[in-house]
């Protein structure tokens, strides 16, 4: 499964879980069948752009939303340790260096509270 799909996958779950819908709840708002919509954030469905416009709409954001890394929650499901530590560097390339310091102060420290 390509990081473009993960990312749409796993925002579409994240917010629809956010705004408390279950997955027939969304299904109905969109105008999809519930096994598709479970297929589709499972990774299982190749969408359409005009799948992806019904379910952002049903979501009440828009399409660009469900594109972005930014607020992800990066869970087991679909991301493995090489694509979460990307994701981890693309936030950390935000910071200044004097930021980077004092987060790796603090990553050390949690690792040392996990020893």
């Amino acid at each position: 499964m390509s990081e473009l799909i993960k990312v749409i996958c796993a925002n579409i779950r994240e917010v629809r879980k956010i705004n408390g819908l279950t997955q027939e709840e969304l299904a109905e708002k969109c105008g999809l069948h519930t096994t598709y919509l479970a297929g589709v954030e499972r990774g299982e469905r190749n969408i359409t752009m005009q799948t992806l416009e019904k379910i952002a709409h049903g979501l009440e954001i828009s399409p660009i939303e469900l594109l972005k890394f930014e607020g992800l929650d990066i869970d087991e499901q679909f991301f493995n340790k090489q694509e979460k530590l990307k994701v981890l560097l693309n936030i950390m390339n935000e910071f200044n260096e004097r930021e980077i310091s004092r987060i790796i102060n603090i990553v050390q420290e949690i690792k040392q509270m996990y020893k």
